[in-house]
């Protein structure tokens, strides 16, 4: 099984010890350009993990690696809508969870439309203002 490492410091101490046990011989192996952006490549971390690691296990940091000692606290992301930002219209509508564009209704009252997928490129290239992104335009029906 082929495992694919992730570039975040919430690993098990297993892993953390194994991989310092290898950086240790790695360096020990002569390697000459020991630097905490080069440890945290070879070894799939972020680089506050690689600082964190190359210190414990003895290795001389210059001065300037001192901004990787200490790492942010987290920042919260602000929840994205689902629908994008264009779709924010009152023509537009979600049909099991993918925008759908509402041209008309049936007699019945059905929406009938275009799915955002069905679209191309060029389509809505044309449907986006150019001096207003996030707002679609009305369509020329009489252009040439």
């Amino acid at each position: 099984m082929l495992r694919v490492p992730f570039r975040h410091a919430a690993t098990s101490a297993p892993d953390a010890q194994a991989r310092r046990e290898s950086s240790r011989a790695w360096i020990a192996s002569g390697a000459v350009n020991v630097t905490i952006k080069a440890y945290a490549r070879r070894y799939g971390v972020d680089r506050y993990t690689a600082c964190e690691d190359l210190t414990v296990i003895g290795f001389p940091l210059p001065d300037s690696a001192r901004r990787w000692a200490h790492r942010p606290p987290p920042q919260p992301r602000p929840r994205r809508s689902a629908t994008p930002r264009a779709l924010l219209d009152h023509d537009w509508i979600m049909i099991d969870g993918r925008p759908y564009f509402v041209a008309g209704y049936t007699s019945g009252g059905a929406p009938y439309g275009i799915d955002l997928d069905e679209m191309d490129d060029d389509y809505l290239t044309g449907m986006t203002t150019p001096g207003r992104p996030g707002k679609l335009s009305d369509l020329d029906l009489f252009g040439p």
